[in-house]
C-alpha cells in the first residue's frame, strides 16, 4: 500500500515497531483506492469478524465502494494480509467535526476468518468510565490529520507497525492544557515527546487493566507532533457502546 510521503521509516515519536513474527491481531488498515492503487489512509479495529470500528472524519465524504480493510499485518508491503471490501459505514448522527461523536463502523462484503494470531477482534462493551492515570497502548502506521498541516507536508510515515504505552489523563487537566472543548464523550492522553503521532486516525486505545478492552478511537488533538504541547483526544468507546452494538447486528 502507498502512503503519503514517502516511506522513508522515520521513528516517530515515542512509537516503536511492534517486534518482527508479532501482531496487534486487532489492528487493521483502512486502504482507498487511487490511480495509483492502494493507499492506507487511517486505521481502525476489528469488532466484529465483518464490522471496524474508526473515526467518522475517516470516513465522511469517502465513497465506499473504494474503500478496503487489511487485517493480519504488521507491515503495510505485507502480502500475507487478507482484504475485505467496504460495503457501507455508519457515522454516529451525533457527529460534528473536531467537536463530538467521531465514531464510525464499517460494514464488510466479507468476513474475515478469525484465527487469534494475526487476526482476532477486541472488545469493546465495557462501561467502565476511564479517568485519569490509566494505562493505556496506541497502535498505528502513523498519523493522518483531517486537516491540512503545513508542517506535516513531508513526514515519512513508517511502514512498521507502531506501538506506544503511555497513560490517561482527566479530562479537567486535559481542559487545563488547552482542549477545552473535551466532553465526557472523550479520553484524554499525553505523555511527555509521546503521542498520536505513532498511530492513526480512526485507530484503536486500548487498556489491559481487567483484560483487554478497546477504550478510545484516535480523533484529534495534534498541535505539535508529539511535543509536550498539548494531549491526545480519544472518542470514548464506552460511551457509544449501545449504538456500536446497534451497527453490528445482522
Amino acid at each position: 500500500a502507498r502512503q503519503p510521503g514517502g516511506y522513508a521509516p522515520t521513528r516517530i515519536v515515542g512509537g516503536a515497531d511492534v517486534p518482527a513474527g508479532e501482531y496487534v491481531p486487532y489492528q487493521v488498515s483502512l486502504q482507498y483506492q487511487t490511480s495509483g492503487g492502494q493507499m492506507h489512509f487511517c486505521g481502525g479495529s476489528l469488532i466484529a469478524p465483518d464490522r471496524v470500528l474508526t473515526a467518522a472524519h475517516c470516513c465522511q465524504g469517502f465513497n465506499a465502494s473504494r474503500m478496503s480493510v487489511v487485517a493480519g499485518i504488521r507491515n503495510l508491503d505485507d502480502p500475507q494480509g487478507s482484504r475485505a471490501r467496504v460495503i457501507s459505514y455508519s457515522i454516529h448522527p451525533n457527529y460534528q467535526e473536531l467537536k463530538t461523536s467521531d465514531i464510525a463502523v464499517l460494514s464488510l462484503e466479507t468476513a474475515f476468518v478469525i484465527n487469534n494470531r494475526s487476526i482476532a477482534t477486541i472488545p469493546y462493551q465495557s462501561e467502565a468510565f476511564v479517568g485519569g492515570g490509566v494505562p493505556v497502548t496506541l497502535t498505528g502506521w502513523g498519523l493522518r490529520v483531517p486537516v491540512a498541516l503545513p508542517f506535516l507536508d513531508n513526514v515519512n510515515y513508517p511502514n512498521t507497525l507502531q506501538r506506544m504505552s503511555y497513560a490517561t489523563i482527566t479530562n479537567e487537566l486535559c481542559r487545563a492544557r488547552g482542549m477545552e472543548d473535551v466532553t465526557d464523550t472523550e479520553i484524554c492522553a499525553r505523555g511527555p515527546f509521546r503521542g498520536a503521532c505513532s498511530g492513526d486516525s480512526g485507530g484503536p486505545l486500548v487498556s489491559n487493566v481487567n483484560g483487554l478492552q478497546q477504550v478510545g478511537v484516535v480523533s484529534y488533538g495534534l498541535v505539535v507532533c508529539g511535543l509536550f504541547v498539548s494531549p491526545d483526544v480519544y472518542t470514548r468507546v464506552s460511551t457509544f457502546r449501545t449504538w456500536i452494538a446497534e451497527q453490528t447486528a445482522p
